[in-house]
């Protein structure tokens, strides 16, 4: 009898329990219902209880129909079709109070430190050389391109084209009305010639879904005779980048178009239908597409798609093309290849062979702070590297972590061998590690990295980063533009600052 007692007791205390962990699963199972219906369910642990709060919630309270007065929760009100004031939330106030409850109590006090030590060694593989460019008002560069066949440097800045040869002088600074943020040049750059191609004008470059972007052909030969022809496509939703190929394998070159947008945005292409006649078309009628590959992965001779989307639905995906349907359209198949919450910032990645095996593998770099938790360093912002099993089945072979990273470029910089890896950082933590924001990676075998910055890493805001070998010598160079995040003093007093920083590689 005493035996049973005990067996009771430990029930009851088991049962009460569960109905504990019922109870506080109830939040959570309404969070992966709703905060998990328009993008990957975001865990409490990727931000403090204060950001949570204070800053996230608020805005999902807002996009389920729900408004704050005096502090209270409401739902919103709005006066419908037939003059009757009804509710337009799609969530009680009783489920929201358990949703917020759940990251209150599971969120941590605060984000755990980056799991390394701070960043102090100095490069001595390259020599550093400063670039402003005169007629730019301040640092705002949003486009850097390395011209290794004609030994020159492509900077778009503040409505700017300029041109720099080897020796960084000015070849061409051509105002231009655009804000010009990509180009996809129609020639081999690692080949000396003349240059034409696409420039891709993202419109308005904050956050918007005006449609606004254009995309305009140009062409360019020596120091003078640069054109730039009327916009080919327009009503662009933030155009970010763009490729010219025959997608539909009919003889005619199409435009495939990352729309990034923001709020609305989508991956779409507009098939060439002869004399200049386009008609779009919808891939993924998503916002955040960022960054597009054009691969033929299943080697059936038709071009397919791998883009990482960094809005929202994080994650990078891989289209496959199938050829046209019975109505003569393309058709594309959609699959998931990694994802990400909607906090983790995806900013750029690279389809690169990592590890020598053939395969391409994944660079992909977190650090976009520019959303609703931009005041906090997330300690999963970094370098991240996924190997290719062969089968296009990627797993994690690293991470190396860097405050706000934004963009990653893999090259053997040191001609060891091995790949090793430039990163820059448009966020980093500017009070206790500002060198954060130039890291070179060098491989020291098997993936295992050991990093290294310049001197000169927080001279500027580093948006955008390229790399080749700008004076023919066998190494890559690197370069970084400047995009300041306010008209500020410049660092030395003087009203122009470092608009481009370029890296010579002193290896011969």
């Amino acid at each position: 009898m005493k035996l049973f007692k005990i067996i009771s007791y430990l029930s009851f205390i088991g049962l009460l329990f569960t109905l504990g962990c019922n109870k506080q699963s109830e939040g959570e199972k309404l969070a992966q219902t709703y905060c998990g219906s328009c993008h990957l369910f975001p865990e409490p642990s990727l931000l403090d209880k204060a950001t949570w709060k204070n800053n996230i919630l608020p805005i999902m309270a807002g996009q389920l129909g729900l408004q704050f007065v005096n502090g209270e929760v409401y739902p919103d009100i709005r006066k419908g079709d037939n003059g009757k004031y009804e509710s337009i939330s799609s969530i009680s106030t009783e489920d929201w109070a358990k949703i917020v409850a759940f990251y209150q109590e599971n969120a941590p006090e605060k984000l755990p430190a980056q799991a390394r030590e701070s960043i102090s060694a100095i490069t001595d593989l390259f020599s550093v050389k400063p670039i402003s460019i005169p007629k730019s008002s301040f640092p705002s560069v949003t486009y850097i391109k390395i011209d290794a066949g004609n030994q020159q440097i492509y900077v778009g800045s503040d409505a700017l084209f300029s041109i720099y040869d080897k020796n960084f002088s000015p070849i061409l600074s051509q105002k231009v009305s655009e804000t010009i943020v990509d180009i996809d040049f129609e020639n081999d750059l690692k080949k000396a010639g003349s240059r034409s191609g696409f420039l891709t004008n993202i419109g308005i470059l904050n956050p918007n879904d005006l449609t606004t972007g254009t995309l305009h052909p140009f062409s360019f030969a020596g120091k003078s005779g640069f054109t730039q022809n009327a916009a080919l496509l327009d009503s662009l939703p933030r155009p970010v980048q763009s490729n010219a190929l025959d997608l539909d394998k009919d003889g005619l070159i199409d435009q495939l178009i990352c729309g990034y947008g923001n709020k609305n945005g989508a991956l779409f292409w507009y098939q060439n239908k002869g004399k200049n006649v386009y008609k779009k078309n919808i891939i993924r009628e998503f916002p955040g597409a960022i960054k597009a590959y054009i691969d033929d992965v299943n080697k059936d001779g038709l071009p397919d798609i791998w883009v990482l989307f960094a809005q929202a639905q994080e994650g990078i995906f891989l289209f496959t093309n199938k050829g046209k349907d019975t109505a003569s359209v393309t058709q594309f198949e959609e699959k998931e290849i990694l994802h990400f919450s909607p906090v983790h910032g995806s900013s750029y990645f690279e389809m690169t062979d990592l590890n020598n095996d053939g395969f391409k593998d994944i660079l992909y770099t977190s650090g976009d702070n520019a959303d609703y938790s931009t005041h906090l360093l997330k300690n999963f912002h970094g370098v991240y590297g996924y190997l290719n099993d062969g089968k296009n089945q990627f797993k994690q072979a690293f991470f190396f972590p860097i405050h706000g990273c934004f963009k990653a470029i893999a090259r053997d910089f040191d001609k060891d061998g091995d790949i090793d890896i430039a990163t820059i950082a448009y966020f980093p933590d500017t009070k206790n590690q500002p060198q954060e924001a130039f890291v070179y990676l060098e491989n020291k075998g098997n993936l295992a990295f050991k990093p290294f910055t310049i001197k000169e890493a927080n001279v500027g805001n580093w948006l955008v980063m390229d790399a080749a070998d700008i004076d023919a010598d066998g190494d890559e160079d690197i370069v970084l533009g400047n995009f300041d995040r306010v008209k500020r003093q410049s660092r030395n007093g003087s009203a122009k600052d470092t608009s481009v920083l370029v890296l010579m590689n002193r290896l011969k």
